[in-house]
């Protein structure tokens, strides 16, 4: 069973305070992009897992063994499965590529071992491993709540039309949790940002829709973790003052860093992006193209 495990973007992101069980209450927009890993997945007897990465661990280090085995412990099924992951999307780079791969793995091996459960019952698995790893279970545009487990696809976003993206992709690696506490977030007060859904999935329609015809796109949504995401990593400061200077109210940051998110102007090859940013810099960053997809099929 070969699988692909898609990154992720976060559209905006708004940190609403610190929770009592030490975790950060959050409300955020996602979209899966077609930068992805593949995972193959193979009956086997025990468990097992190469990867195309010799820098990553392939034991219990690695979230893909905890997600099979959270699962086969749940199931009360024996952890039987070959596992090979093709990594291609970059680490700590704010694109969740470990959290998809754990999420694939999990949707994988709920049909190599024949357990047929829904997405909803998986997603109580993937809250125990991560914040993040719930919304590829769905993939597409979704909203996402609380530390990020509470997963809300957006409706009718499964025929949005797709969206060019240039990713910028800096030699920098910014760990979440410093970035978290660089935030000094207050308390949850109990107070949450109210939106309604529907509102929400028709105002990124519009916008979408206007971004690919061309008009002007004059402010991105807000990121919450960009100023605490820079006193972590000090290098990024000159990243953003160079995409400020070239995409004015266009460029954003993925998560907690360090991918950045550019709308490239019309006609705007990855290789002319890359070669402008990299004019103002002292480090070379990479540049790829990318288009928003739509939610998940099954395996």
């Amino acid at each position: 069973m070969e699988l692909t495990a898609h990154a992720k973007i976060n559209w905006d992101l708004y940190v609403l305070g610190k929770r009592p069980d030490g975790y950060h209450e959050v409300d955020t927009v996602m979209v899966s992009v077609d930068l992805a890993d593949k995972l193959v997945l193979e009956p086997a007897r025990g468990l097992s897992m190469t990867c195309s990465n010799p820098a990553l661990p392939c034991d219990d280090g690695n979230l893909v063994i905890k997600a099979a085995r959270a699962l086969a412990q749940a199931a009360q099924v024996p952890a039987n499965a070959r596992i090979h992951l093709e990594k291609r999307v970059p680490a700590g780079g704010g694109l969740g590529g470990g959290s998809s791969d754990a999420a694939l793995t999990l949707r994988g091996l709920n049909e190599l071992w024949n357990l047929h459960w829904p997405k909803e019952r998986l997603n109580e698995i993937a809250a125990t491993l991560g914040s993040d790893i719930g919304f590829f279970l769905w993939g597409g545009w979704a909203r996402c709540r609380g530390r990020g487990e509470i997963v809300e696809p957006l409706p009718d976003s499964a025929d949005w039309p797709a969206l060019r993206l240039l990713l910028v992709l800096p030699p920098l690696g910014v760990p979440t949790p410093p970035v978290y506490k660089a935030l000094n977030a207050p308390a949850l007060d109990g107070k949450k940002r109210l939106r309604n859904l529907t509102s929400l999935a028709k105002d990124i329609n519009v916008l979408l829709v206007r971004i690919i015809n061309g008009e002007t796109f004059s402010d991105w949504p807000k990121n919450g973790l960009l100023k605490a995401s820079c006193l972590v990593e000090p290098r990024l400061h000159a990243l953003q003052a160079q995409l400020e200077r070239l995409y004015t109210g266009r460029w954003q940051m993925s998560g907690s860093g360090a991918v950045h998110v550019v709308l490239p102007m019309p006609g705007e090859t990855a290789q002319n992006a890359q070669e402008k940013i990299n004019a103002g810099l002292t480090y070379a960053v990479d540049v790829v193209e990318t288009r928003t997809t739509t939610p998940c099929s099954s395996p």
